[in-house]
C-alpha cells in the first residue's frame, strides 16, 4: 500500500529531534511492507509558521498576524498535499492542525493523528467543533494519543469511532541502553513554558545531593538560567542545550530519574504524552511527571501535581532513596512497540497491515 504521510515537523538532519517520532512512525510503516512518502512542511514550507517544533507557542505569540501566516501556511500545504496525495491509498496526518485540513481535498482516505498543540490551539480559536465535524463528514478517522484529548474533542463535537492510541518507540533500543546512573535528574524538553522547566530548577532547592542536567532549548532559556543564578543551584544545573539522539541515550542512561513537569496554560492548553517520559520508563529509569494531559494516565510514572515544586522534591528524593526495578518500569510501556502501534493505527484506518503489493522506498 502507498500511505502519505503528512507532517508540519519532520527530522531535519541526522540527530534532529524535531518529529522524530513522526520519522519512526513512517520506519515502523515500512517495516510493515508499505511505500510511504513524507509531505513534511518543515522541508517543503520552510519557515512558515507551523513548519516545526514551536508552532502552537508562535502562533499565540504573534496574535493575530500569526492566525494570518497560519491560514497561508495552511493553504500552501494542502496544494502541496492535493498534488502527491494523487498516488496514495492512504494520507495519515500528524496533528489535526494544519496536516489533516490540508489532507481534506484528497480523493484518498486519511487517518488524523491529534497530539495536543493542535487540540488546544483549535479549542482556544473556537474552531475544534467545527474542524472535527468537517472531518467527521470527510470521513476521516481520528486517533488521539491520550484519553484527555479525546475527552476535550468530544466535549466540543461527536467523535465515536475515534481511539486512543499513544505515539510508539523502540521500546528493545531503550532497553538495550543499559543502566549506569548518577545523581542526576533529567529534563528533556523544549524550553517553552507549558513544560514547566521552572519548576524542576525549584524543586532541585530541596533535593541538595543531586544535580539537575537540562536537554533542549528555546526562547525560556535566559530566564531559566537566571533562575538557577537567583536560588543559587547554578553550579548544580546544566544546560546541555539541544542533543541529539546519541547523546539523549547517554543521558538516559546516566539519569537517576526523569522529570516531566508539564503545566496547564492560562488559557487551558496542555500536553499530550511526551515521549522522553515513554523513552525513559523503556530505559528502565523512573519518571515523576505533573498529573496532566496525557501524562496523567501514563502507567508506571509518579505523578504530582503540577506547578508544585515541593510535591515534586519529595517524589524525586523517594525515588533516589528507593528506585523502583528498572525491569517493572520496561513492562510498563512493552505494549508501545512500534510495529504494534502501526499496525493498530492502519487498522484503525481500515487498512491491512500486511499488505505489500509495493516495496518499501528509502
Amino acid at each position: 500500500m502507498k500511505i502519505g504521510v503528512v507532517t508540519t515537523s519532520y527530522p531535519r538532519h541526522d540527530g534532529d529531534a524535531a518529529g522524530n517520532f513522526v520519522a519512526a512512525h513512517v520506519g515502523a510503516m515500512r517495516a510493515l511492507g508499505h511505500e510511504v512518502t513524507v509531505i513534511a512542511a518543515a522541508h517543503e514550507l520552510p519557515g512558515t509558521l507551523l513548519a516545526g517544533a514551536g508552532g502552537p507557542d508562535e502562533l499565540e505569540r504573534r496574535g493575530l498576524r500569526g492566525l494570518v501566516e497560519a491560514a497561508q501556511t495552511t493553504a500552501r500545504l494542502t496544494a502541496l498535499v492535493t498534488r502527491r496525495a494523487r498516488d496514495c491509498d492512504l494520507l495519515v496526518a500528524h496533528w489535526l492542525a494544519p496536516s489533516a485540513i490540508a489532507a481534506l481535498p484528497s480523493r484518498v482516505p486519511v487517518l488524523a493523528i491529534a497530539h495536543g498543540g493542535d487540540v488546544h490551539t483549535l479549542r482556544r480559536l473556537h474552531l475544534l467543533g467545527p474542524v472535527l465535524r468537517l472531518l467527521r463528514a470527510r470521513g476521516v478517522r481520528i486517533a488521539f494519543v491520550s484519553p484527555e484529548l479525546r475527552d476535550i474533542a468530544v466535549a466540543a463535537a461527536p467523535v465515536p469511532d475515534a481511539i486512543v492510541q499513544p505515539m510508539g518507540l523502540d521500546v528493545a533500543h531503550f532497553a538495550a541502553l543499559g543502566r549506569a546512573p548518577k545523581q542526576e535528574i533529567l529534563v528533556a524538553a523544549r524550553l517553552v513554558p507549558i513544560k514547566g522547566v521552572d519548576v524542576a530548577i525549584a524543586a532541585l532547592a530541596h533535593v541538595p545531593t543531586a544535580r539537575l542536567v537540562i536537554a533542549g532549548d528555546g526562547p525560556e532559556r535566559a530566564s531559566l538560567e537566571g533562575l538557577a543564578r537567583r536560588l543559587r543551584l547554578a553550579d548544580r544545573v546544566t544546560f546541555a542545550g539541544t542533543v541529539d539522539a546519541r547523546r539523549r541515550d547517554q543521558l538516559l542512561r546516566e539519569a537517576a530519574v526523569v522529570v516531566v513537569p508539564s503545566r496547564v496554560l492560562a488559557n487551558g492548553r496542555t500536553e499530550g504524552t511526551p515521549m522522553i517520559a515513554l523513552e525513559a520508563l523503556a530505559t528502565g529509569v523512573p519518571v515523576v511527571a505533573s498529573a496532566v494531559g496525557g501524562l496523567a494516565s501514563l502507567h508506571g510514572a509518579v505523578r504530582v501535581r503540577p506547578d508544585d515544586p515541593r510535591a515534586l522534591s519529595t517524589a524525586v528524593d523517594r525515588i533516589l532513596t528507593l528506585p523502583p526495578p528498572a525491569q517493572e518500569l520496561r513492562s510498563s510501556v512493552r505494549h508501545l512497540a512500534w510495529t504494534h502501534v502501526a499496525a493498530h493505527l492502519l487498522a484503525h484506518a481500515g487498512c491491512a497491515t500486511g499488505d505489500t503489493r509495493s516495496s518499501p522506498s528509502a
